[in-house]
C-alpha cells in the first residue's frame, strides 16, 4: 500500500472517530494556526454546524486560531484538543485526554459496554478489550456478557469477545 493511500486511509478513520462520538473536526473547515490569520468565519460556521447536527464539541488541532470579530454561540459546544498547544484568544479549550478519562470515569461514558469503536492506537485504553475472538471469563466480564447475550437460562464460565480484526486498525469494545 502506497504512503499516500495510507494517509488517507488514517485520516478515514480520523474523521470516523470524530463523527462517531459527535465531534465537529476544526481542521475541516480549512482553518489556519498561524496566529495572524483570521479564522471567524471558519470557526462561526463549524459552530454553527456542530449546533445544527446536534454535535456537542468541536476539536481544535495544534496551532493559534486567530479571529477578529466576536464569535456567536460558542457557549452551545466544547471546544477539546489534544494539545496544550490549541489556542483559540478567549475559548476555553479542554484538553481530549483530560475529557475522555472524565466522561469513561462516569455513568454516561462516551461508549457505552458493549460499544464498538475502531482504534489505531498501539496501547488498548483501559476498560476495552480488542476484538480479535479470544474467550474470557463471564465472571470477569459479567455486565459485558450480558449485552452480548441478554438473558440466558444457563450462564457459561467464559464468552468470545467478537472478531473484527483488520490490518490497519483495531477494533475495540468496551468491556467495564
Amino acid at each position: 500500500m502506497s504512503d499516500k493511500v495510507q494517509e488517507l486511509k488514517m485520516q478515514e478513520l480520523k474523521d470516523l472517530f470524530f463523527y462517531v462520538f459527535g465531534i465537529v473536526p476544526l481542521q475541516n473547515y480549512g482553518v489556519v494556526g498561524d496566529g495572524m490569520t483570521d479564522n471567524r468565519l471558519k470557526i462561526q460556521q463549524a459552530i454553527y454546524d456542530a449546533i445544527e447536527v446536534g454535535a456537542k464539541y468541536i476539536y481544535v488541532p495544534k496551532g493559534e486560531y486567530y479571529y477578529s470579530a466576536q464569535l456567536f454561540d460558542v457557549d452551545e459546544v466544547i471546544f477539546i484538543g489534544n494539545n496544550t498547544q490549541a489556542i483559540i484568544k478567549n475559548v476555553e479549550i479542554r484538553q481530549f485526554p483530560d475529557l475522555w478519562n472524565e466522561a469513561q470515569a462516569s455513568s454516561s461514558a462516551l461508549v457505552p459496554i458493549g460499544g464498538i469503536v475502531i482504534y489505531a492506537g498501539q496501547t488498548i485504553p483501559k476498560n476495552y478489550l480488542e476484538c480479535k475472538g479470544q474467550t474470557v471469563t463471564t465472571a470477569d466480564y459479567f455486565t459485558l456478557y450480558e449485552k452480548l447475550n441478554g438473558d440466558q437460562e444457563t450462564i457459561p464460565e467464559t464468552f468470545k469477545i467478537p472478531n473484527l480484526s483488520i490490518e490497519t486498525a483495531k477494533y475495540i469494545i468496551r468491556a467495564k
